[in-house]
């Protein structure tokens, strides 16, 4: 007897077709040309790409790579860690090789263009740690194997496939279409600010996948990317002290510490003085110049301490409000909002409390914020959109009003007070929007849906991100 004949299975929106399995990598494509293609319409002077990093390049790639540090720009070094400098290297020896090292706008565009991997990276990592804080693929993972799991698997294949699609592309691009994004890449040629989110994104997640020693190594790197970012680790470890996981918090710092000692030593064996004043003394020989509130403290007793210890300054900042926030709200484990509401806030003290803040230094608070944002369960139209939005609002404003630093004295302190009071009221309302506190995924402990769980061999709950039940 032949048996019946069965209706095709309908087939997935989600993968039906080449070209819907074609539309990211396309997508990733058309972002990398458009990358390079805004620096050849919008780069019209040298940017930090010009001054700092590709003449670092340079040395390496002329037979000299432990002699990096030696390059000045007046008073200024390169003062970020060497780590970016591996993949620049690269696309240096191909412009070179190529003949177009001459050509400022045209080798700046296609470094861009290449960077512009990290930016998709970093929106990766962004896009998972939201849907984990949203609870959609933990909830699929949860039922997989009964039949109620099979049955939402064929409806989400069937039917939401395309609205699924369509919703990550849109979480994309609130980090891929960031104004502080572009600002930092065009404006200022920080290519190496993606590759240092996507690490510390990418650390934060293996730490809630249970792999401490690799999130250390990958916040090792950061540093290593970008000094200025060992300001995050400063939440992460009061949030696992408050937690009773202090064999975490010691495992976490000592593989950072090991992993950017690894990275610099070999710098210092070859350059000690160069490495040290370009990573640690330079920064107090500079003057306060603008875009943040000391400008208006120049001359007083305020002055000689923040010009040397400006960085005790937001690093002590960052600790006690990491604190406030976590006593405030003791509980609520690991969840999204709690975990990127408390980067944001050791993120916004930087450009808040440095004695000179420079307008890409707010892509950091607002990747963190945006996520915050979007990783809590409920509707995303709310007042917490206020805070991505007053991030990047106040990115563009300040990058048409500093292009270049000092202002004259009267419009640079008032222009300085009111971008740190920006700060401080990002800060205020990441504490204060719907009467939770950055300490709490959703204002009464771990709600449902927010990717809180309890990761093996402990009681406590796991990062966002994770992808370990």
């Amino acid at each position: 007897m032949v048996p019946p004949l069965r209706p095709p299975r309908p087939r997935s929106p989600a993968t039906g077709g080449p070209l819907r399995r074609a539309a990211i990598p396309l997508l990733a494509v058309a972002f990398m040309v458009a990358s390079a293609v805004a620096v050849l319409l919008f780069d019209t002077s040298k940017t930090d790409l010009d001054v700092f990093f590709w003449p670092s390049a340079e040395i390496a790639l002329h037979g000299h790579p432990l002699l990096v540090y030696t390059l000045r720009a007046g008073p200024y070094p390169n003062a970020n860690g060497p780590v970016s400098l591996l993949p620049l290297g690269l696309v240096v020896a191909v412009i070179n090789a190529l003949g177009w090292q001459d050509s400022m706008r045209l080798r700046d565009a296609l470094t861009v263009g290449v960077f512009a991997v990290f930016s998709l990276l970093m929106a990766h990592e962004a896009l998972l740690a939201i849907e984990a804080g949203r609870g959609r693929g933990r909830e699929a993972r949860g039922t997989a194997g009964g039949a109620a799991g099979r049955e939402t698997r064929g409806e989400a294949g069937r039917g939401a496939g395309r609205g699924r699609l369509t919703r990550r592309l849109l979480i994309a691009a609130v980090f891929l279409l960031a104004p502080p994004l572009w600002v930092a890449l065009v404006g200022f040629g920080h290519i190496e600010e993606p590759l240092e989110l996507w690490l510390i994104l990418l650390g934060v997640r293996l730490l809630g996948r249970g792999r401490t020693v690799w999130a250390g190594i990958c916040l090792g790197l950061a540093v290593m990317t970008k000094s200025v970012s060992a300001v995050c680790l400063i939440p992460l470890l009061v949030a696992l002290l408050f937690d009773r996981r202090v064999r975490s918090a010691a495992a976490l710092a000592g593989a950072a510490v090991l992993t950017a000692a690894a990275v610099i030593t070999p710098f210092l064996l070859a350059n000690r003085s160069g490495v040290v004043y370009s990573l640690m003394t330079y920064r107090g020989d500079l003057p306060i110049v603008g875009g943040s509130l000391w400008v208006a403290f120049l001359g007083s007793a305020w002055d000689g301490f923040v010009q040397h210890s400006d960085a005790l300054l937001f690093a002590g900042a960052a600790v006690v409000l990491s604190v406030a926030a976590l006593a405030w709200r003791p509980r609520g484990g690991w969840g999204t909002p709690r975990v990127y509401g408390l980067l944001a806030v050791a993120a916004a003290c930087v450009p808040m409390l440095a004695k000179t803040s420079w307008p890409y230094y707010l892509l950091d608070p607002y990747a963190f914020a945006a996520i915050w944002w979007l990783g809590r369960p409920g509707r995303l139209v709310s007042w917490r959109l206020a805070v991505p939005l007053l991030l990047a609002a106040g990115d563009i404003v300040l990058a048409a009003i500093e292009p270049t630093l000092p202002l004259p004295a009267g419009p640079g302190a008032v222009v300085g007070i009111a971008a740190s009071a920006g700060m401080a009221l990002v800060i205020a309302l990441l504490f204060g929007l719907s009467g939770t506190a950055p300490g709490d995924p959703a204002g009464k402990g771990g709600e449902r849906g927010s990717g809180v769980t309890s990761p093996a061999g402990g009681g406590q709950a796991a990062v966002p991100g994770s992808a370990v039940p």
